[in-house]
């Protein structure tokens, strides 16, 4: 059963709200902890190439999972994320116009990667965050394996802050993998379809 569509304009008010919020929420544990972003946010080409370079690679690693479901039925789990992407999430965003998509993938990327990575990660260190990353994906008990999904792109996300100690690498990476995913889900895909 297809989840009912959902409003594009309630889609991008409440995407747009939640990632304020985290950014809000963020800023304030900042001030109270005392963390300085300052210098993991300094601007760095290298670190932002690596970040773009990684965003494409973790789009195409989940386009590939959604092909090796298709493929081999025996992988349950993986039949189980590529049935929860057609279901539940590809269609909300099948009527976004390009604005919206850019939008959502700018703030997505911003607004989770400074609270995640750049306050939790230095809080709770990498496991934690990433364990928090992936529930705060997961709706519904139904969505555990896409909420999986999402624990392993925090890992890598996390992994990639460790690496190059720049905030920019995961914003872009956040960034470039969720508008190569939405420009999939809203144009890559006719509207009876399945999303792939």
């Amino acid at each position: 059963m297809q989840s009912p569509k959902i409003d594009r304009t309630v889609i991008l008010n409440l995407t747009l709200l939640s990632e304020a919020g985290l950014l809000a929420v963020a800023t304030c544990w900042c001030y109270v902890a005392q963390i300085s972003l300052h210098q993991a946010m300094q601007f760095s080409p290298r670190a932002a190439l690596i970040g773009v370079a990684s965003g494409v690679g973790t789009a195409g690693f989940g386009f590939l999972l959604l092909l090796l479901a298709k493929k081999f039925q025996s992988l349950t789990f993986l039949v189980k994320l590529q049935e929860i992407v057609d279901r539940e999430v590809a269609p909300l965003f099948a009527q976004l116009a390009l604005s919206d998509i850019l939008l959502i993938s700018m703030a997505s990327g911003l607004c989770e990667e400074v609270f995640f990575r750049g306050v939790l990660q230095e809080q709770l260190t990498l496991l934690p965050t990433s364990i928090l990353f992936g529930l705060i994906h997961c709706p519904s008990f139904s969505m555990i394996p896409y909420a999986f999904w999402t624990f392993i792109a925090g890992l890598f996300l996390g992994w990639l802050y460790d690496c190059t100690h720049c905030l920019w690498t995961p914003i872009l990476a956040h960034f470039v993998s969720n508008l190569i995913v939405l420009l999939v889900f809203r144009y890559g895909r006719s509207s009876k379809q399945p999303a792939t």
